[in-house]
């Protein structure tokens, strides 16, 4: 019975089928309407959207020619303050680390979109809250800094090596235009910055040599004011006592001459001339030679103190070059901003497509259901 049954619900269903077709076919022109009021539809909408274009840059670490005259200050400092550990490779990398750093920064993406020029003309005609609803879009959605998973296995070279940042506007000029202006936003942040927390280190060290200058020369100054004044003293109670040579009596039986010829060894930290107090022992004539000699002659500095001003010297002169960088990069172009040919949105011929098939597919719809409800009533 099954096999008597089966024959005739295909045969059922052929009919249906040929039926339905019968049908659709009756009613062609409704559908052919349907599908061209679909395609004005999506030809009004695609004539009214707003455009979506993208422009995209690619950057990689800066070279050597990139980092203009700050190069050659940093090479001149590292030499200065004998900083074996800088090269030209460390000074890119830090640059391009703290650039690329920057880029992901939300906060950096709202203040130059809000202080943008081309943004703030785009806007002009929104209102308050319209133009902060724009910027936050645009730092989601538009302004994009597209990070690499260095875990992925396809990987390509490009990928491994180069950063891609891309801009979304409705027209390929303003895409093309805030994307330079962002990156070069930016970029002089990340001078700026740079260049500030270099200074404050330079400063630093040069207030350290300075007060280490200071220290040396106030150190030295008083140890010879002490001297003078013991000499002084010394003196005063030698010519009180009446003590005119150095003699034996005076020290272990040991007088100046024996000592300068060589027949004796005058050491007087052993003995009580080390203590200022008997100085005077030394006597008035040997007492005021000295005190002529350390009044007559200059400081005599110890080789520290030279290297210090020396060193001081070389990074002051130094310094009025530190702001003078000239045109520095913390990147390079790999694929500069570029004018976008291809319109991300929207797609026309896809649009006209889908408003074809929908309003083909409402109407068959609509007509099966017609068909139906009457069959029924």
């Amino acid at each position: 019975m099954s096999d008597t049954y089966s024959p005739k619900m295909n045969e059922s269903n052929e009919i249906d089928l040929i039926e339905l077709i019968r049908i659709l076919w009756k009613k062609k022109l409704w559908i052919i309407l349907s599908a061209l009021v679909g395609m004005a539809i999506s030809v009004g909408y695609v004539f009214t959207a707003k455009e979506q274009w993208t422009s995209t840059a690619i950057l990689v670490a800066p070279r050597s020619t990139d980092l203009g005259r700050l190069l050659p200050v940093r090479a001149e400092y590292a030499r200065i303050v004998g900083d074996s550990e800088f090269s030209t490779g460390k000074l890119s990398s830090s640059l391009y680390g703290q650039f690329k750093h920057f880029l992901l920064s939300n906060d950096l993406k709202r203040e130059f979109l809000s202080q943008s020029t081309l943004v703030k003309d785009y806007t002009k005609e929104m209102t308050e809250e319209q133009r902060e609803n724009y910027i936050e879009t645009a730092i989601s959605n538009y302004l994009i800094v597209h990070e690499v998973d260095p875990k992925k296995n396809d990987l390509t070279e490009l990928d491994k090596i180069g950063l891609k940042i891309t801009f979304s506007a409705e027209t390929p000029k303003l895409a093309q235009s805030v994307l330079v202006d962002y990156i070069n936003f930016v970029n002089q942040y990340i001078l700026n910055q740079t260049n500030k927390e270099f200074k404050l280190g330079f400063y630093l060290r040069l207030d350290a040599l300075k007060f280490t200058k200071l220290q040396i020369e106030e150190s030295l100054t008083e140890a010879k004011k002490v001297q003078i004044e013991n000499l002084t003293n010394a003196l005063n109670i030698a010519k009180k006592a009446g003590i005119t040579e150095f003699s034996k009596g005076n020290t272990n039986s040991l007088s100046i001459p024996e000592y300068m010829m060589g027949e004796g060894r005058l050491n007087i930290s052993d003995s009580k001339l080390a203590d200022g107090t008997y100085l005077f022992m030394l006597g008035e004539k040997y007492l005021r030679a000295q005190l002529d000699i350390a009044k007559g002659t200059e400081i005599v500095y110890p080789v520290n103190y030279y290297s210090t001003e020396r060193q001081l010297a070389k990074l002051t002169e130094l310094e009025p070059r530190l702001d003078n960088i000239g045109e520095v990069k913390s990147y390079y172009y790999l694929s500069s901003p570029d004018y976008p040919v291809q319109r991300d949105w929207p797609k026309r011929l896809i649009l006209l497509i889908v408003g074809f098939v929908f309003g083909v597919v409402l109407s068959s719809l609509i007509i099966l259901a017609r068909e139906v409800f009457s069959n029924r009533a």
